[in-house]
């Protein structure tokens, strides 16, 4: 009988862990719009608007963020800190990031851009968090 419950808890504790960090990884979300984009040969800069919601019921602190390219493993475009969201608070910013030609024609088949996020809940430790951007639904202003 106690070897039925060491393999069950062996079982079921790394599952609820894994939910666990799931459910972490909601506090914040975000959706993206193309500015601007300039052709630098194998790579484009591109100027994105950026729109972070604050998901979670306390303080975010944002210290950097960086736009990871899944074509080239290990690389990400990163920018130093811009924000303080209160719970449930919306932030817009335009960032230029300079990526890989490759993972911008990604985004035009579908692929969604990858922001990596540095950020502290109020009281807390920081935390690195990977958001996959929606593209916005916003029209951009004329």
């Amino acid at each position: 009988m106690l070897r039925f419950f060491r393999i069950a808890a062996s079982v079921l504790i790394p599952l609820l862990v894994g939910v666990a960090v799931v459910a972490a990884g909601t506090e914040l979300v975000g959706t993206y719009r193309v500015e601007q984009v300039t052709d630098l040969g194998p790579h484009v800069r591109v100027t994105l608007h950026i729109r972070l919601i604050n998901n979670s019921p306390q303080e975010l602190s944002i210290s950097r963020i960086a736009l990871r390219d899944m074509h080239q493993r290990g690389k990400a475009a990163e920018t130093s800190a811009w924000a303080r969201l209160q719970p449930r608070e919306i932030a817009t910013v335009e960032q230029e990031f300079v990526i890989s030609r490759a993972e911008y024609e990604r985004w035009s088949k579908g692929a969604r851009p990858m922001l990596q996020v540095a950020l502290q809940p109020e009281g807390g430790r920081e935390v690195m968090r990977t958001i996959a951007l929606e593209p916005s639904r916003a029209r951009r202003a004329q």
